[in-house]
């Protein structure tokens, strides 16, 4: 992947945005690994792509179609940034909720058998047209004016998740065809699994039994990212779990294996933009 370490959080500032992309894109603008405050919906059409979501590296075909729950770290890499066409669904984490009922919860959409943090399906070449017609009916309602529009835009993207609900009862789930190089697998798994921790470089290589330069190399080449920035970018995504769920910002800098308060919400602002305590105020339920 092309390297590009730019501000890795997003954050979903409308209830639902919905994007049909088929411009060039220049490869000053790819944002590697990176992640977002709610769901991702991205239909593949077209290009010589690679889709990262972690911990796992695709090579994308027509149809593919990849729910990405929120805070997962995902990111594309680009064989040929001139023909890459996509369909990109983004949707508030409460908005979500909201959009079901109690018979019909779409937030499974975004998790399988073999992932919780993320489902890949592959629909039928003859049925990617109905997902475009359905999307551009999405992107038209949220861009109007008129009456009504946002409650027709929310029709859309029920409609839209619905559709994806058939395919995914009458589609076998994709078999796992990873290509991500079997050291990076290695070092994502120890990621997940010490976040707690306070995390080395040198402590992970010798338990995983490769010299350092070499982790480091081939988890930059796989991912556009550095091994030491991904590792924090992670770190800050479990503390913003473990603060919505109030924690105290103070324990949390433990719990993330941070041992200074004040570097914790240093790292904390840089990569969110607020500080722990803002970020807990902020997002507060009722």
């Amino acid at each position: 992947m092309k390297k590009c370490l730019n501000f890795p959080y997003t954050v979903i500032d409308s209830e639902i945005i919905c994007e049909h992309k088929k411009a060039r894109v220049d490869p000053t603008d790819i944002s590697t690994v990176h992640n977002h405050d709610g769901y991702e919906v991205v239909l593949f059409l077209k290009g010589d792509v690679n889709m990262m979501v972690e911990p796992e590296l695709f090579k994308m075909e027509p149809g593919d179609i990849f729910f990405i729950s929120p805070l997962v770290f995902h990111g594309v890499d680009l064989e040929d940034v001139s023909g890459y066409e996509r369909i990109v669904i983004n949707v508030q984490y409460e908005y979500l909720k909201s959009l079901g009922d109690s018979e019909t919860d779409f937030s499974t959409l975004f998790r399988s058998t073999n992932s919780a943090n993320m489902n890949h399906l592959r629909i039928p070449k003859e049925s990617i047209p109905k997902f475009i017609a359905v999307a551009k009916n999405l992107e038209e309602a949220l861009h109007s004016e008129c009456y009504g529009h946002s409650v027709l835009a929310k029709a859309y993207l029920a409609e839209f998740l619905l559709l994806t609900c058939k395919y995914s009862e009458n589609v076998p789930p994709q078999k796992k065809s990873s290509t991500m190089p079997v050291a990076v697998a290695k070092v994502l798994e120890y990621i997940d699994k010490h976040l707690s921790d306070e995390i080395t470089i040198n402590t992970m290589s010798a338990e995983l039994h490769y010299s350092s330069d070499h982790l480091s190399r081939a988890f930059s080449e796989a991912t556009g990212d550095s091994l030491k920035h991904y590792i924090n970018a992670k770190k800050i995504a479990l503390a913003q779990k473990l603060l919505l769920e109030n924690n105290s910002p103070y324990d949390v800098c433990f719990m993330v294996g941070y041992n200074n308060y004040s570097s914790f919400s240093r790292r904390f602002s840089t990569q969110i933009g607020v500080s722990p305590k803002q970020y807990q105020l902020s997002n507060r339920v009722g």
